[in-house]
């Protein structure tokens, strides 16, 4: 590829990406970030930079390494070109970090396999510690197996190579990384899975584009393993959560049992044992945020608890007298929002601030929408809402989603 096609790629990919606080900052540098990213990846000169490390408790603690923007960038370019080629290899009951799938398409092919006569029971497994597990120099091992498949040849091919070798090989905790956030948090993250404490050769950081994409490469071959040599046709997998189905609990075991076995032996993984469960599927499986039967699925009480919380903190924004003020583990464009704004209580009621509410209600109502929870979206709104409810109306009435009322959409920013 020619500067000029690498340049164009990035800036492509640019505007795909998210709208993080290091882009907003970044904006003014981006055309000479653009260039110099690209003289490295022609040039074959890439590294990665430090990365920024912090910890997030939403909905459990975990450890973020999060990449600079530069790196950031460099991850959607290896992505953008090498994902939509690997991934036509990969099964179609694989649902994570792919076009056209997701957690819903799971939950209805989950489904699809419980209806089925034949498919009494379920055996749901769980990787311990999947990212911080995953062998670094395996699945190098495993990208050099499948760089045949990338239609390239000659120096593009040799370009994507090595951004996928450097980023394969990055020891995440070298240099040391930057720290930022509750600080308390992150000593709280057990050594085991924190990549301060990993071996130099294991683990990826959670966060990054790249590591999504490498998770699904890393366990191609259990789904290849699964599907064609144990012969299991009932089986889904999103990320490192997956479940087979069948007739006989004691086949289930035994298959569960070479499922393992493989993990240990090829990918030097294993699985989870408090987190495995074998059980008719008439009772019900608790998956990606759902509890999931033949033919309803409801959503998990934790997910409420967490929709409460976040309902009770913005009350709190506007009447801290009622509603003492909780600190909350906001994520997505509320922690970009709180990082621009200074709050103190109470708050004035304004357009941006009532857009960033909704936007949180309606990822939950998103989600609601794909349960059976008719009643529950009334009762959200005219019983759990509270004072802001006065702000907000639905949008139809099945309750799917809510809108700002437009008298407050009048008010000055």
């Amino acid at each position: 590829m020619t500067e000029t096609e690498i340049a164009c790629q990035l800036y492509a990919c640019v505007n795909q990406s998210g709208n993080s606080v290091d882009k907003r900052r970044l904006m003014i540098e981006l055309p000479d970030i653009v260039r110099a990213l690209t003289q490295d990846i022609y040039a074959e000169s890439y590294r990665p930079g430090r990365m920024t490390a912090f910890a997030v408790q939403d909905p459990k603690l975990r450890e973020i390494f999060a990449p600079s923007f530069r790196d950031r960038l460099a991850q959607h370019w290896l992505v953008s070109l090498a994902n939509p080629i690997l991934a036509r290899g990969w099964i179609d009951d694989c649902f994570s970090n792919r076009i056209g799938k997701g957690t819903h398409s799971a939950v209805t092919r989950l489904q699809h396999f419980m209806r089925k006569p034949d498919n009494s029971h379920y055996c749901q497994m769980d990787i311990r510690s999947y990212f911080t597990s995953i062998d670094r120099r395996v699945l190098l091992t495993l990208w050099d197996a499948q760089m045949a498949r990338l239609p390239y040849s000659g120096q593009s091919l040799s370009q994507i190579n090595m951004v996928a070798r450097r980023i394969i090989l990055q020891n995440p905790a070298e240099p040391k990384p930057l720290l930022s956030g509750n600080l308390a948090l992150l000593r709280r993250i057990p050594r085991h899975k924190s990549l301060f404490y990993n071996q130099e050769h294991v683990g990826l950081p959670i966060g990054s584009l790249s590591s999504q994409f490498f998770s699904n490469l890393y366990l191609n071959p259990l789904d290849q393993f699964i599907k064609h040599q144990l012969k299991v046709g009932a089986y889904l997998r999103y990320v490192d959560d997956f479940i087979i189905l069948g007739h006989e609990p004691q086949v289930l075991i035994a298959q569960m049992r070479e499922i393992d076995r493989f993990l240990v032996d090829r990918l030097r993984l294993s699985l989870h044992d408090n987190k495995t469960i074998l059980q008719r599927v008439e009772r019900g499986a608790n998956f990606l945020g759902y509890i999931v039967y033949p033919h309803h699925r409801y959503i998990r009480r934790r997910t409420l608890r967490a929709l409460r919380k976040r309902i009770y903190f913005f009350n709190g924004l506007l009447d801290p007298a009622h509603y003492p003020h909780q600190s909350m583990p906001l994520r997505g464009s509320w922690a970009l929002w709180l990082t621009l704004h200074q709050l103190r209580a109470p708050l004035t009621v304004t357009p941006a601030l009532l857009k960033r509410m909704l936007a949180t209600l309606n990822s939950y109502y998103g989600q609601l929408v794909h349960a059976n929870s008719y009643r529950l979206r009334i009762k959200i709104y005219h019983e759990m809402l509270g004072p802001i409810r006065r702000y907000f109306l639905p949008s139809d009435a099945n309750y799917t989603q809510l809108h700002i009322k437009a008298v407050w959409l009048l008010s000055p920013p």
